[in-house]
This record gives structure tokens, C-alpha cells and sequence, in this order.
């Protein structure tokens, strides 16, 4: 039970605002994502330096939030910001949040994208049932997430166990 709150505070934490207000939705969902990029492992990673590529594919629900993570460091690699606006555009994505507005074309871009070894994550509802790695739950004021392990580790990804205890469901 101790290691779950500690690491809900670590992960609440991480993108701490100075003023200490309440978050946003879209403020929390950043700082998720973010501490996403640093419990996965990736079967083939890129040298050390290498920059970590975050996409949000379709409508940017976050607006300016993530440009907070521009720059910040995961795993040794500065994370970059890209908007693609196709589905070849993700071949340099190593994250990709699948914007709403693509929920018609989900199965051909959690294909593309696991074949492609990316961390596909959204909020889009049924994400991981409809193959998706990592889907954001809403529970009343509060965000949570749901992983479909089954994807990841198709997609050669490894996911620590450690974010696997804090999803609200993993798909095994």
C-alpha cells in the first residue's frame, strides 16, 4: 500500500506547478505521460542522447500543457515535441498519443504504430480494449489509466511492474 501512494505522489509530483494550484485535467494527463516515457522499456533503443519522441496524432486536447515536457529528460534522452498529420509522419514517434478525433482509424494506427515498436496512449474510450497500450480512465474528478500488457509486449515494449500496480485494469 506504501509503495502505491508514494508512487501516485511521484507521479502526481513530477510536473509540480509553482503556485501549487489545483491541476488541470490535461496538467495531469501530461505528467502521466511523462512518467510513462520512464517505466518503459523499448526492446530496441536508441543510442544514449537520442531524443525520445512524443507525437500527439489528430486534435491536441492538451493545448500548451506539454510544452513543459519539451526538453525534460527521460531515461538519459531529451524528449521532443511532433505533430504528424499522417501515419507515415510516425515512424520517428517513440510515444504517440492518438488524439479523439482518430477514433475511426484506431485499428490501422495501433498496427502501424506496434509494428513500429511505439507506446501508443489515449484517451479515447475503450482504448486498450481496441489494442491500444496505455488508455487515460476517467473516475469522477479523477484520472487513471489502463494497460493492455498483451499489446506492449507485442509491440516489443516492457512496461515496469511497478506502473502495471498502479493501473486501474491491465489487459494480460
Amino acid at each position: 500500500m506504501f509503495l502505491k501512494f508514494l508512487m501516485v505522489l511521484l507521479l502526481w509530483s513530477s510536473l509540480g506547478t509553482a503556485n501549487g494550484s489545483v491541476r488541470s485535467e490535461y496538467e495531469v494527463k501530461a505528467a502521466f505521460l511523462y512518467n510513462f516515457t520512464r517505466f518503459i522499456t523499448w526492446s530496441e533503443p536508441s543510442a544514449e542522447g537520442d531524443e525520445l519522441i512524443i507525437c500527439v496524432f489528430g486534435r491536441n486536447p492538451f493545448g500548451d500543457v506539454l510544452q513543459q515536457l519539451n526538453g525534460r529528460v527521460s531515461q538519459g534522452r531529451a524528449l521532443e515535441l511532433d505533430y504528424p498529420t499522417s501515419l507515415q509522419e510516425l515512424d520517428r514517434c517513440q510515444v504517440l498519443f492518438v488524439g479523439s478525433g482518430k477514433a475511426r482509424d484506431l485499428a490501422a494506427i495501433t498496427d502501424y504504430a506496434h509494428a513500429r515498436q511505439i507506446l501508443t496512449i489515449s484517451e479515447i474510450p475503450g482504448f486498450v480494449d481496441a489494442g491500444g497500450i496505455i488508455g487515460y480512465v476517467k473516475e469522477g474528478n479523477v484520472i487513471r489509466f489502463e494497460i493492455n500488457l498483451l499489446a506492449a509486449q507485442q509491440s516489443g515494449l516492457q512496461i515496469n511492474s511497478r506502473l502495471l500496480e498502479l493501473a486501474l485494469r491491465v489487459i494480460r
